[in-house]
């Protein structure tokens, strides 16, 4: 299993719009992220709020089988990921349909 975090900024005006959006994905669209994620290789995803000086971030930590999924996610078609990506592009300004480029492991730590 592959191990990722990685953030990305959110503004102070949108920080309430995403917690809702957080929420939906969580509870409604809850069935349709769990298959997302099956499809494109996620077996655990967390979301954190992170408050900093100029605003907000938005931590993502993520298991996946390979460091494939992102590559997997910008070519899942289905209808729920084109909405996701589009939700998160409206709020975080992120084009998720071009590849992110992750950031460097430089420690990992475990019992």
């Amino acid at each position: 299993m592959k191990k990722f975090a990685y953030s990305f900024p959110i503004l102070k005006d949108k920080v309430e719009k995403w917690l809702n959006f957080a929420k939906e994905v969580n509870t409604t669209r809850k069935h349709e992220f769990t298959a997302m994620h099956a499809r494109i290789g996620v077996t655990k995803e967390s979301w954190y709020l992170q408050e900093t000086t100029k605003g907000y971030d938005v931590v993502v930590y993520t298991e996946a089988k390979d460091e494939n999924f992102m590559l997997n996610f910008k070519n899942d078609d289905s209808n729920f990921s084109k909405w996701f990506r589009n939700e998160v592009a409206q709020l975080q300004d992120i084009n998720l349909n071009t590849r992110t480029k992750m950031p460097k492991l430089v420690l990992d730590w475990e019992e």
